[in-house]
Order: structure tokens, then sequence, then C-alpha cells
């Protein structure tokens, strides 16, 4: 009864999946229904208007010989119809590519049908006492299929029957499978309930040797340590003493390693203190000696310095001009190639735009023609 539940569960999930996808094809049906009125009422308006255009054709035979502004209005007349037939083609060619692309869809739901057809069959051969509402279901399926695979009946009839008998075999199979493996692992747990049977009564033996030894030797070592006891007593003792002989010598040299501490960095710091004042010395003498120079050669340095200066004044402003020679150039050049640019991105449209135009009028004309054909 609980496979029986979830079973019903997991059916009612499958149906419901397939419910809304059916209100979803409607929705999508619906809509290619009433685009097939507005195509149909184009086409009238387009008939009418072939008539009207003969008519048309005709008053021009008739009254061609009689007046010129008459052919030139005809003529006009004719241009008009041209670029009335583009038109129509462009409409004819949207409508034909929306037919490619409902084909497409309609393949899609085509083949989803054939796969929710073999779920169901498996439902079937598994659930024959839901025979009645199975029965509902199916003629549902037919009248649904009959919408969307006129041209494959046979073929598809067909290959439900193959699709039942394969999973009925493949059910089947599972069940044998879940047999051989249920005996399989039954088989492997009675071998391990039988090892381990074996196993624990070899451990408990085991066990049974291991203490009668274990008592053995607790009871040498209780004797042993009543004889031992006074032996290692005494050499207890004389441990103590020799660890408190051992402890005063240990920190009289943690004292003396105190002392001599204190004596080491008293050293170096005196040390330190001899070589700051050794360093301020010949800094001192460096600077002094460098205000001495100064003062020599002050007149010198300060004609050089100002000859120097001089230089990089002209320097930078011959430097100054060359930048901005270049910087104008620049702007320039930059002005020119963002035109070339743009010229060049509005022209890639227009072509690209020409290009497309007419590929989508010959499509359109083509569509047309056959169309034409196939309604006369």
């Amino acid at each position: 009864m609980r496979f029986h539940c979830w079973l019903m569960r997991f059916m009612h999930c499958l149906m419901m999946m397939y419910y809304w996808f059916m209100r979803f094809m409607h929705c999508l049906m619906m809509m290619y229904y009433w685009f097939m009125r507005f195509m149909h009422c184009l086409m009238r308006m387009y008939y009418w208007l072939m008539r009207f255009m003969h008519w048309l054709m005709m008053m021009y035979y008739w009254l061609m010989r009689f007046h010129y502004w008459i052919m030139r209005f005809m003529h006009w007349l004719m241009r008009m119809y041209y670029w009335f037939m583009r038109f129509m083609h462009c409409l004819m060619m949207m409508y034909y590519w929306f037919m490619r692309f409902m084909h497409c869809f309609m393949m899609m739901y085509c083949w989803f049908m054939r796969f929710m057809h073999c779920l169901m069959m498996m439902y079937y051969w598994f659930m024959r006492f839901m025979h009645c509402f199975m029965m509902m279901y199916c003629w549902f399926m037919r009248f649904m299929h009959w919408l969307v695979m006129m041209y494959y009946w046979f073929m598809r009839f067909m290959y439900c029957l193959m699709m039942m008998y394969y999973w009925l075999m493949r059910f089947m199979h599972c069940l044998m499978m879940m047999y051989y493996w249920l005996m399989r692992i039954m088989h492997c747990l009675m071998m391990m309930y039988y090892w381990f049977m074996r196993f624990m009564h070899w451990l408990m033996m085991m066990y049974y040797w291991l203490m009668r030894f274990m008592h053995c030797l607790m009871m040498m070592y209780y004797w042993f340590m009543r004889f031992m006891h006074c032996p290692l007593m005494m050499f207890y003792w004389f441990m103590r003493f020799m660890h408190c002989l051992m402890m005063m010598y240990y920190w009289l040299m943690r004292f003396m390693h105190c002392l001599l501490m204190m004596y080491y960095w008293l050293m170096r710091f005196m040390h330190w203190l001899m070589m700051m004042y050794y360093w301020l010395m010949r800094f001192m003498h460096w600077l002094m000696m460098m205000y001495y120079w100064l003062m020599r050669f002050h007149y010198w340095i300060m004609r050089f310095m100002h000859w120097l200066m001089r230089m990089y004044y002209w320097f930078m402003r011959f430097m100054h001009c060359l930048m901005m020679m270049y910087y104008w150039f620049m702007r320039f050049m930059h002005c020119l190639m963002r035109m070339y640019y743009w010229l060049m991105r509005f022209m890639h449209r227009l072509m690209m735009m020409y290009y497309w135009f007419m590929r989508f009028m010959h499509w359109l004309m083509m569509m047309y023609y056959w169309f034409m054909r196939f309604m006369h």
C-alpha cells in the first residue's frame, strides 16, 4: 500500500505537469488561430485589391490612345501598385517565417507528446484497475494528438505499441533485479552474521586465556613488589637528599649569572655612549668643513647655478613649444579620425539596412510566389 501511495503521488505530479502544459499549448494554438483569421482578412483585402487593379488596367487599356495625361496618371498608379506589392511581400514573408517558427514549435510539441505517451503506457501496464480514468485520459490524448500530429498517426501508433512492450520489459527487468539483489544482500547478511559469530566465539576464548595468563602475571608482580619495596625506599630517600644538594648549587649559579649579566650590559651601554660621542664629533667636523669650502667657492658656485637655471629656462621654453605643436596636431588628428569613424559606422549601417532589406524582400517575394501557386 505504501508503494501504491507513492506511485499515485508520482503519477499525479506527471498528470499535473501534462495538464498545465496542455493549457499553455491551448493558449499558443489560440494565438495561432486568431493570427490565421487576421491573415485571411489580409488575403481577402489583397484579392479585392487585385480586382480593383485589374479594372484600373482595363481603363488604362481603353483610354491610353486618347489622352497623354491619363497615361501619366496610370503610370503613377502602376508605381503605387509596385510599392504595394513590395509591402505585401514583406507581410507574406512575416507570415512565412512565423509559420516556420510554429512548425518548429509543433515539432517540439510532437516529440514531447511521444515521450508523454510512453510514460502513460507505463502507467497503464502498472495500474490496470485505473482503467476508467485512463480511458478518459486516453480520449483526451487522442484529441490533442489529432490537433498537432495529423501526418504521423500510423507511425505514432506503432511506436506506442513498441514502447508499451519496451516499458513492460524494463519494469519486469527492474522487478527481477530487485529480487536478485535482495537475495545477494540477504546472503551477504547471513554470511556476515555467521562469521561474526565465529569471530565472537574466538574473541571470548582469547579473553578467557588472556585472563588466566594475566592473573599469573599479577600474582608474580604482587610478590615481587612486596620484596622490592624495601630497596626502593632506600633509593628514594637517598635521591631526595641528592636533589637538595643540587638545588643549592643551581640557585648559586643563577645568582652568579645575574651579577655577570649586570656587568656585561653596563659595559655595552657605556660603549654605546662613547660611540655616540665619537660619531657626533665626526659629523660636526664634516659640517664645519662643508661650510668652510662653501664660503670659499660661494661666488663661483652662484655663477654656475645661475647659468644652469638660465639653461633650464630656455630649454623648457623650447620643449613647451614642441609639446604644444604635438598637442594641437593630436587634437586635429583625433577630430579627423572621429569623423572617419562615425562616417564608417553610418555607411556600414546603411549598407546593412540595404542588405537585410534586400534579403527580406527576396524572401517575401518568394513566399508570395509559392503562396499564389498554392492558392490558385
